[in-house]
């Protein structure tokens, strides 16, 4: 049973996020019309507006420009190759793939930052650990789940293993408190990175940041496809749109 915060925090959510908040604009442009005809009207047609607009890939390439500051970490990188360890935050996991006999497999945020956190492994040598707690939903935590795919998939082995935390302002915390490391290559999306290396200097980690798949690369040729609605570029908007509140609830919440 969900208390009065989480579901707070669900509907929030659901109203804030694409299409949440696409629906909740033309509904309003619905309510509003008997009385205010002009901008009842207007909300009507902005809900399909923006539904465009934030699915272009054009608009996701440059609304994510200003969360993507973190570069491409450098492969031969001297600090890296001398940190302590690499870390793999969470990105999201799910029960009831059918095609692992209903166990628990790992969202595509998560499977990208695997493969780069074992691709870097292999340079670097480093140990390896991952950060991720258990969901209200999952029988399993998210951590446990990650490392498996690292070790049985990827051929890579877990050094560490943080699975109690559920954002990443916990990931941060309790890293600190698992994890036996200073110097840390910190693997997360390019949009996540300031957020989570934030959190994890708070925690009082020296952070390498080694951010992975990068929005703000898509090569903007103003040609039609860059204005052509994608499910990709709606999954990006979506995304900014994310880290966005989350930067600023993280400005109220922890500063």
């Amino acid at each position: 049973m969900m208390n009065v915060g989480e579901v707070l925090y669900f509907v929030v959510k659901c109203m804030v996020l694409p299409p949440g908040l696409l629906v909740v604009v033309g509904l309003a442009g619905l309510v509003l019309y008997r009385r205010w005809r002009r901008l009842g009207l207007t909300l009507l047609l902005l809900a399909p507006l923006m539904t465009w607009v934030l699915s272009m890939p054009l608009f996701a390439a440059i609304a994510a420009r200003p969360f993507e500051t973190a570069p491409p970490l450098a492969l031969d990188s001297l600090a890296a190759r001398h940190a302590d360890a690499i870390v793999v935050l969470g990105g999201g996991a799910y029960e009831h793939a059918p095609e692992y006999g209903n166990g628990a497999n790992l969202r595509p945020l998560t499977l990208e930052r695997l493969r780069y956190g074992a691709h870097l492994q292999r340079l670097t040598h480093l140990p390896l650990a991952v950060s991720g707690g258990q969901s209200r939903f999952m029988s399993v935590t998210e951590a446990t789940v990650m490392k498996r795919a690292l070790e049985e998939d990827f051929g890579v082995p877990v050094a560490a293993v943080e699975d109690r935390s559920r954002n990443t302002a916990e990931n941060a915390r309790m890293s600190r408190e698992a994890l036996p490391y200073q110097t840390i290559v910190l693997v997360t999306h390019a949009m996540h990175m300031p957020r989570a290396q934030a959190q994890f200097e708070r925690a009082g980690f020296k952070v390498i940041a080694a951010p992975v798949g990068f929005a703000s690369n898509h090569t903007l040729d103003y040609v039609p496809a860059d204005f052509a609605p994608t499910l990709q570029g709606l999954a990006d908007s979506w995304y900014v749109i994310y880290e966005a509140a989350g930067a600023l609830w993280y400005r109220y919440a922890y500063d």
